[in-house]
């Protein structure tokens, strides 16, 4: 592991959940990396098992929270969208420490206008936004505009549609989120500037992993030129293999210092824990805040990982290393209670 000498963990669980109702590939994907992260782990001697979890987390009862550490590999309890936070949750009413960020932080970033509204607060650079019905349309004036719905994660919403151009095209959209998904939909003026994914780990001083730019020179049309949910997932889509990737970015010293500064913030803004990814364009130059994720994608060909493989760490080192900042917090919980135990016996 470079420049980092490895911290000896006690027993681990990664905990994990498939939805049986997920198409086939899906299922398969998720135990796919899950036996990639056991290999890694267990390469470097962690005492590692994997946990499926469903609607409960009755299948950690048999652990004790003082001496397994969670790896909170959870997208939600099976049945319920956004539940993340819910696991997160149970796992502290159960005493666990964990890894990523807390039930608190994943509640919050449900909701992209909070979000905004947090970054804005701590003076963190990132585009005027509204979340509107669209009744409410007629109030908003910058175009081109970037429309996405308010209450969703991954990208869900976002397509070639989201970048509209006109009142009228912003009405359709907005509609056509509110039909799909309820709520409202955010909206802010389109950056058709270069776009970076920045991951960033660690606590009390969290850094930056080397800069990852995404390429869309092949598009000329701006409504080709953003990351939509079929870019992400969907391999036979034009996004999936016409989206460059490159890491790390061939940047400025002095421009990648400022995109490291503002990720940073973002980071400490929106209370992340242990690592996550922030999505930055430049507008006229600066960067901008895009987008905020907590306990981002693990897959190994995704920003963190492969950041990190730039510098050297293998997959189960990413792991390991995310584990190690959780850890801390389990060291610390019980030196506390320690501390509080030879308190109590030396007053009495």
């Amino acid at each position: 592991m470079p420049n980092h000498k490895r911290v000896a963990l006690g027993p681990v669980a990664v905990i994990y959940n498939v939805d049986r109702n997920w198409p086939k590939h899906d299922q398969d994907n998720v135990e796919r990396l899950i036996a990639i992260m056991l290999k890694g782990l267990r390469a470097l001697d962690v005492d590692v098992k994997a946990i499926e979890i469903q609607d409960t987390l009755d299948p950690l009862n048999a652990l004790n929270p003082d001496e397994t550490l969670i790896f909170n590999w959870c997208e939600g309890f099976v049945g319920i969208p956004w539940s993340d936070f819910l696991v997160a949750k149970e796992l502290e009413a159960r005493g666990f420490i964990y890894t990523g960020a807390s039930s608190r932080t994943l509640r919050r970033t449900v909701n992209k206008e909070v979000i905004k509204k947090m970054l804005f607060e701590a003076g963190v650079s990132t585009p005027p936004g509204r979340a509107l019905h669209y009744e409410q349309a007629k109030d908003w004036h910058v175009f081109p505009a970037m429309v996405k719905p308010a209450g969703q994660h991954c990208s869900f919403g976002v397509s070639r549609a989201s970048v509209v151009e006109s009142s009228a095209e912003l009405v359709r959209q907005i509609r056509r989120l509110e039909k799909e998904f309820g709520g409202k939909a955010l909206v802010e003026p389109f950056i058709n500037g270069r776009e970076f994914h920045v991951g960033v780990w660690g606590n009390r001083k969290p850094k930056t992993l080397p800069l990852t730019e995404l390429d869309y020179s092949r598009y000329t049309d701006i409504h080709d030129r953003l990351y939509t949910f079929e870019s992400k997932f969907n391999p036979q889509s034009e996004g999936w293999t016409g989206i460059g990737w490159v890491c790390p970015a061939p940047i400025e010293p002095e421009l990648m210092q400022e995109i490291q500064h503002v990720a940073i913030m973002a980071y400490r803004a929106i209370r992340c824990r242990d690592y996550a990814r922030m999505d930055i364009r430049l507008w006229n130059g600066t960067p901008m805040v895009l987008d905020v994720n907590p306990n981002a994608d693990l897959d190994p060909e995704s920003v963190i990982p492969a950041a990190a493989k730039t510098l050297g760490y293998s997959y189960g080192e990413v792991a390991h290393r995310i584990l190690e900042f959780a850890a801390l917090r389990l060291r610390n919980k019980l030196a506390t209670r320690d501390r509080r135990l030879r308190k109590t016996t030396t007053s009495e």
